[in-house]
């Protein structure tokens, strides 16, 4: 199952990952990286939910985050994949940081920004068991360079087919959650497609 938590930065989306976290499940592992790649990971503290009987296990989500992902989908039986949550605090700032490690200039590095990109949301939508994706809705600009619209359109292509595979969208807006139900456009099948790619 898959739960995905959006909204504006600052807007409450980790606080209520916690929350969400401690209804669905019994024992977490929080994968953490910051908004922004000059920060510092922020790890949450344990037991700082005040949900006593929870158990976090705190890893950051760095470069090896798909293989992170793959290798708990692994070691996990039926029981535990029941019992635990797997929370990604956020897809937006992995993504960040990616385009934080690949300088602009590099050698392929808009094959390397994609193969990597599409590695980990291939970890993700293969996990079976509980995920909790937070992510941030995308901002356009009139003055947006190239590498920030192809970082916005990354993302928005992600949160959509994230959307599809998921259970529930929640949106934040100034620390509320509201559950998001709608109509969906039809589109067209693009699973198969580069559809985390800016193209």
């Amino acid at each position: 199952m898959l739960w995905l938590i959006t909204g504006g930065i600052g807007t409450g989306k980790t606080a209520f990952a916690d929350e969400l976290a401690n209804t669905v499940g019994h024992e977490g592992i929080w994968l953490s990286c910051p908004p922004f790649p000059e920060d510092q990971v922020n790890a949450k503290k344990l037991g700082e939910s005040g949900y006593s009987e929870f158990l976090w296990t705190y890893s950051d989500a760095d470069e090896a985050l798909a293989n992170k992902l793959n290798a708990i989908n692994l070691e996990s039986n039926f029981f535990r994949a029941d019992r635990r949550v797997i929370v990604i605090d956020s897809l937006s700032g992995w993504l960040r940081g990616l385009y934080g490690r690949v300088e602009p200039d590099a050698a392929n590095a808009g094959d390397r920004i994609d193969a990597e990109w599409q590695e980990v949301m291939a970890a993700i939508l293969s996990f079976e068991g509980k995920v909790i994706i937070v992510t941030e809705d995308t901002l356009s600009g009139l003055s947006m360079s190239s590498r920030e619209r192809e970082f916005s359109y990354r993302l928005a292509a992600a949160n959509r087919v994230l959307l599809d595979a998921g259970t529930t969208l929640y949106r934040m807006t100034a620390g509320m959650a509201t559950e998001v139900k709608g109509y969906r456009l039809k589109r067209r099948n693009v699973r198969d497609e580069n559809i985390y790619s800016d193209r």
